[in-house]
């Protein structure tokens, strides 16, 4: 069995090795070419190019491993097949299940390595390349000219061309602001010219043709003047004229390890409880405010779950609205919009009656929200003015709750990244129970075969994964679920493709499935013969 066990794994490391380069490299180039717009023009040594592609070599890995797993497994079992190796293996008294368990363990510690690589050295890779990133587009920002758009980088000077050289050193169209003098604004405009980049002195020279000079002085406005010009040179003060490494000490989400993470989640999670904590003794404090709440105030909160009974017991105070009962607009991330603020003062100060109150904030907010699209966090109008203290104890409230609201979106995300570091490298055991007996199925142990059909496995469970991703972010999905989905979709099918493998049967949907991988597979294996047959 232990003869058995080597031969079967030995079978997977030529076509994992090989897959694990082949997508690599693709991936690689791909990546190279994206990163050459912000590195031609910029002389940048190979040396910082290199370092540069080595650090996102971590997240490209991540993605590479599992792939590679399904391409082998697919190649080595169908290769099998295709010998009848399978069937003599089968003849000698194994069981499919035991033909694939060497695969699978070994899947498993595959797993379990690359978990520790998402955690102690994915993170270091993903922060070097950000700063790396970061200094190169630094390193003479002004050879990042976008035709059509304001370049503001420059101290003093704003610049825009029309369009200029694939190179980068002629422009066509350009406009020129110079604001280094506060009392003078100087315009110029030019056909063409050229740049030139002189590091000694750290200055951009424009060399301009065929222009205008327009100036005016704002202590003398009836002073305009226009200069016309054949040729003309601008000297723009530029920095970062040469590379230069920063040793920035922020680290984002992808840039954490699990238990940095895990320690921001448990801090978000104080403060929310804390947010809401204040919410409920606003609310505690006044048996009477309450009842007087449940009337006239009603505070639509954003979706979240909440593992808290503080969150319960204020629950019943606070439903949705729609926006037509909304009374006021709050940001998520931000204090009340200036109209509305001061419209809350008027009726603070009971100037204007009741009824007036009503019909006013009902239209600014809704111009507020035409204007801005924001998302509602609403009180419906009080009635009843008298009283200064109701109206901000609903404002502590909605404060509170937003804020609660606002904690909690953030633990999604970081919850997001935990998941993602278990959930991918788990995939590679999912894809030896998918590729083992879609490659007995195939009987083919060829790239062409195993890489069409692994492709389809690729595009539906990363499609997944980015879009469930994308939805936690969102909070339309439990981080857990989002994450962790695919694996569970896939596994499901894994699952039932190798135990009918291992019985020989197909019924029902699972033969259904596997009438739809036959289909997948015929064109492909005919499109390999053609080529085969031609050659």
């Amino acid at each position: 069995m232990f003869l058995l066990a080597r031969y079967i794994l030995r079978e997977h490391i030529g076509p994992f090795f090989f897959a694990l380069t082949l997508i690599t490299s693709m991936l690689v180039l791909n990546f190279v070419l994206q990163a050459m717009r912000y590195i031609i023009g910029k002389g940048i040594s190979l040396q910082v190019i290199f370092e540069y592609i080595v650090y996102n070599l971590a997240w490209i890995m991540v993605l590479v491993v599992p792939m590679s797993v399904l391409v082998a497994t697919i190649m080595a079992f169908g290769r099998m097949s295709s010998d009848n190796e399978v069937t003599a293996i089968k003849a000698g008294g194994i069981s499919f299940y035991g033909l694939i368990m060497p695969v699978l363990l070994a899947s498993v510690v595959l797993a379990i390595a690359l978990v520790e690589f998402n955690d102690k050295v994915l993170p270091i890779a993903n922060h070097k390349a950000r700063v790396l990133k970061k200094n190169i587009q630094n390193k003479r920002p002004t050879l990042s000219i976008e035709p059509g758009v304001f370049l503001e980088d420059l101290e003093n000077f704003s610049m825009i061309v029309e369009n200029k050289d694939e190179l980068g050193s002629g422009i066509y169209g350009v406009t020129i602001v110079d604001k280094s003098q506060h009392s003078v604004w100087r315009t110029i405009v030019a056909e063409k010219g050229k740049i030139e980049i002189d590091e000694s002195s750290e200055a951009m020279i424009v060399t301009l043709e065929n222009g205008e000079i327009h100036e005016m002085n704002f202590r003398k406005m009836e002073s305009y003047q226009t200069v016309h010009f054949a040729v003309h040179r601008v000297n723009i003060p530029v920095e970062n004229l040469t590379l230069k490494k920063s040793d920035e000490t922020f680290h984002n989400d992808r840039e954490k390890n699990i238990g940095q993470l895990m320690g921001d989640v448990l801090r978000h999670q104080k403060e929310r409880d804390r947010r809401l904590e204040l919410a409920a003794s606003a609310l505690s404090d006044e048996p009477a405010m309450m009842a007087q709440l449940d009337k006239k105030f009603q505070v639509m909160a954003n979706d979240f779950f909440l593992q808290s009974s503080i969150f319960e017991k204020i629950n019943e105070w606070f439903v949705r609205i729609n926006i037509r009962d909304t009374a006021a607009v709050i940001r998520p991330k931000a204090e009340l919009p200036d109209d509305i603020r001061l419209l809350l003062r008027t009726i603070l100060k009971d100037s204007i009656k009741a009824d007036s109150n009503v019909a006013i904030l009902k239209n600014s907010i809704g111009r507020a929200v035409k204007k801005d699209s924001l998302q509602i966090i609403g009180l419906n109008v009080l009635q009843d003015t008298s009283r200064t203290t109701k109206i901000m104890t609903s404002q502590q409230l909605a404060s509170n709750l937003s804020s609660a609201a606002n904690y909690q979106r953030m633990i999604d995300q970081l919850m997001v990244e935990v998941n993602k570091k278990y959930s991918i490298p788990m995939a590679c055991i999912i894809f030896v129970l998918l590729g083992a007996p879609i490659g007995v199925k195939a009987r083919r142990g060829n790239l062409g075969l195993a890489g069409g059909i692994s492709l389809f496995f690729f595009i539906a469970y990363y499609f997944c994964l980015v879009l469930g991703e994308d939805y936690a972010d969102r909070q339309l999905l439990n981080p857990f679920f989002a994450m962790w989905f695919p694996n569970l979709f896939l596994g499901m099918i894994g699952v039932v493709l190798t135990y009918q493998t291992a019985s020989e049967r197909t019924f029902g949907l699972h033969g259904i499935f596997f009438w739809i991988v036959d289909k997948l597979i015929y064109p492909i294996r005919r499109m390999f013969n053609r080529g085969k047959v031609v050659s």
